[in-house]
């Protein structure tokens, strides 16, 4: 395996994508800049594509909120994040949109927000709520399960990449 490309195993299949581009890093960066100050001090941290195990699956999100640390081991986190991030590209769209949909679902990931560059949208599937959110350019996300977590879709789409 190279350090050129991203590995997931997903039913017993590794998953290899390339490395994000520019937009999508710019997103991955403003994101977490935006989720830092809200759990500074806190139990539950957010990590940048950090290996998490769900049964027999290991997932790369692009951002995972992970709150229990007896979870972690040296390379990952053995359990469901509290909130997973997949930002969409076009050779993920359909894993990102169907399979880890379900597989983080079925899980007990508590939400899953799913980034569209294209459409600068923010959809966030709140599985406990069964609620799903669409948060445009001009919205600020609200968390289903963290209740003062607020984001402005403004500072997560970058004017230019």
């Amino acid at each position: 395996m190279d350090e050129h490309h991203l590995y997931e195993l997903i039913d017993d299949m590794v998953l290899m994508a390339p490395r994000p581009g520019v937009l999508h890093q710019s997103i991955l960066f403003n994101l977490s800049v935006a989720l830092a100050p809200f759990f500074k001090g806190k139990t539950c941290r957010p990590f940048s594509e950090l290996e998490v195990r769900l049964n027999k699956d290991i997932f790369v999100p692009d951002i995972s909120v992970l709150c229990d640390p007896e979870k972690f081991s040296d390379q990952r986190y053995e359990g469901a994040p509290d909130i997973a991030v997949e930002i969409l590209s076009p050779g993920s769209m359909r894993t990102d949109l169907f399979t880890k949909l379900n597989k983080y679902q079925l899980a007990g990931v508590q939400e899953y927000w799913i980034v569209s560059p294209k459409s600068k949208t923010i959809i966030v599937h709140t599985f406990w709520k069964r609620e799903v959110s669409e948060y445009t350019l001009e919205e600020t996300l609200a968390s289903g399960i963290f209740e003062d977590l607020k984001i402005p879709l403004s500072d997560i789409f970058p004017k230019t990449p």
